[in-house]
């Protein structure tokens, strides 16, 4: 139960189930099928993780830990970073720990199966995902999704059969409410209400979560939320937007390494062709009272950048600035350490910010980096100099291909491109003094993070020795769960979900009409009195193997 120690036995989540995942993924995708058979698809799992290892892109950890210092949880379904055991599921934000689960279709369901060992006491699991949506831009509503919904059952595609009351699975509920550590699900901290790692906000200082609809709030074994998109999102961007449609940014690479986040710096709030580059002004307040005792504790100017006050020391963590808004303020009890103001790139970006002689900053881990003015962006993309020969040009970054093009001058020696791995192995970061040496600069692409929502449901297991998907052998009891999460539009018609193909039971064989003169080829096998062909076998098993490769191929 919520709240109380754990026992020695508990109903146990295993391990992913692999019976509708493509396994191994198919063109770098845990692909999940609506059936077992791979007859189709509404998703997928990004199988490799911020390591760069290759598996299912999902894994269950049974690493027991408590959560707002109030909840006990057994474990965890989350990505597969595989740190030392323990390590996972208290893992810090913006460190992987997330699954990062692809919706293709709107309103497809997307199952993910899970094995359990049963019996009667009950389990709290965290499931830590991010649900995107890649929904195609050219249904009615141009992609957009406007609500998830999450459900628990049995079976999978059109044998999906949704838990019940009394079955021992739902979404873990606490004194009469679900269960959510932080909500249900919500647009990333660095764009909307900030984060501990992941920086201070860029669109709004409000968290832009996603909330439970009335009609589900009283069903533990569904939970979609209400339709109603964060107005810190929505009235920039409308409904939720699938990735082919999000803005385009201009990023800062100040490591001069595409292979980690680039910051934010703009976004087009116009078109491709007439674009109207945006941006949002942090602006640190003078002081704050946090405890509300009359006296001010918090400083922000030593986190501006731009302020004469700045401090590398104190800003290189973010948490007390962060700590003031959003979630870090639930209450909204302690005033906001920065606001945003917004305004063109170009008035912004400066090569002379307030007579200061360097461009405006931006705070990155910890530094104030000097920005260059808007309009150099384009001259100043992320390159490779040889630091030994005058630091002539090597290669530079092309975002479209994700590969370095090599100047005309070393093709000779490393080619026409090099990929961005084995630019790393041969080059160093920006401070390096000798050697290839890697240059910050900026970049253009979209903005994935406003396709991506954090998901945060808990699960509740046990008593599940009654469930529909139980084997056992007496002595021991494995079931499996579904866990669906379907991307909403009430606009577009819903998907059909193919039904499981049944492979047609194997005809009785005919034998040959023949007077005892038939050819070596009759099949004569349960012909009365006949005596046994030898090539029967041979033709079963033939055929046996043709409905296996088939298989093989439709899940491939």
């Amino acid at each position: 139960m919520i709240g109380l120690p754990y026992v020695a036995v508990a109903a146990t989540m295993e391990a992913v189930n692999e019976g509708n995942l493509a396994v191994p993924p198919v063109d770098g995708k845990t692909v999940v099928y609506t059936d077992t058979e791979g007859t189709a698809s509404f998703g997928w799992l990004d199988p490799v993780n911020d390591f760069g290892n290759v598996g299912l892109g999902i894994k269950v950890y049974n690493e027991p830990f408590t959560a707002q210092q109030t909840y006990d949880f057994a474990g965890c379904l989350m990505a597969q970073p595989d740190r030392a055991p323990g390590d996972n599921c208290t893992a810090p934000p913006d460190s992987g720990k997330r699954f990062k689960l692809k919706t293709t279709e709107t309103n497809g369901p997307i199952d993910i199966v899970v094995d359990v060992s049963a019996d009667d006491s009950v389990s709290l699991y965290r499931v830590i995902g991010k649900f995107s949506n890649l929904t195609d831009a050219s249904n009615s509503v141009g992609g957009d999704l406007n609500a998830i919904r999450f459900e628990l059952g049995f079976g999978v595609g059109s044998e999906f059969m949704r838990s019940s009351v009394g079955d021992g699975l739902g979404f873990g509920f606490a004194d009469g409410a679900k269960l959510s550590i932080g909500p249900v699900g919500k647009y990333p901290g660095g764009l909307f209400g900030g984060s501990k790692v992941e920086g201070l906000p860029f669109f709004s200082t409000e968290v832009a979560p996603f909330t439970e609809s009335l009609a589900t709030a009283d069903d533990g074994d569904v939970l979609e939320t209400n339709g109603t998109i964060a107005t810190q999102y929505s009235s920039l961007f409308g409904d939720w937007q699938t990735l082919s449609e999000t803005p385009t940014g201009w990023f800062i690479d100040h490591d001069g390494n595409p292979a980690n986040d680039s910051i934010l710096l703009a976004y087009n709030a116009g078109t491709a062709s007439t674009p109207d580059w945006q941006t949002f002004e942090k602006v640190f307040v003078t002081e704050v009272d946090t405890d509300d005792d009359g006296i001010a504790d918090l400083f922000p100017p030593l986190w501006d950048p731009n302020s004469t006050e700045f401090d590398p020391a104190v800003a290189d963590d973010v948490g007390p600035i962060v700590d003031t808004l959003g979630e870090g303020d639930a209450e909204d009890t302690v005033p906001d350490a920065i606001s945003l103001n917004q305004s063109s790139a170009a008035d912004l970006y400066v090569a002379d910010y307030n007579n200061t002689g360097e461009g405006f900053k931006v705070l990155i881990d910890g530094e104030a980096v000097a920005i260059d003015a808007f309009a150099e962006w384009a001259n100043k993309p992320v390159t490779v100099i040889d630091a030994d020969n005058s630091n002539e040009l090597v290669a530079t970054w092309n975002p479209e291909t994700e590969l370095y093009d090599i100047a005309q001058a070393y093709t000779g020696t490393y080619g026409s491109t090099v990929t961005l791995t084995e630019m790393l192995d041969i080059s160093g970061p920006p401070d390096s003094v000798s050697g290839l040496v890697r240059q910050p600069g900026y970049t253009q692409g979209p903005i994935e993070d406003l396709a991506n929502v954090n998901i945060n449901p808990t699960v509740s297991v046990g008593a599940a020795a009654n469930w529909p998907t139980c084997t056992g052998d007496g002595t021991v009891t494995n079931c499996t769960f579904t866990f669906r999460v379907t991307g909403l539009n009430d606009a577009v018609e819903e998907p059909t979900i193919p039904v499981t193909p049944v492979e047609p039971e194997p005809e009785e064989p005919v034998a040959a009409p023949s007077s005892g003169g038939g050819t070596i080829f009759g099949c004569t096998a349960g012909k009365p009195g006949a005596p046994f062909d030898p090539v029967l076998p041979g033709l079963v098993l033939m055929a046996l193997g043709g409905l296996w490769a088939r298989k093989r191929l439709s899940n491939a």
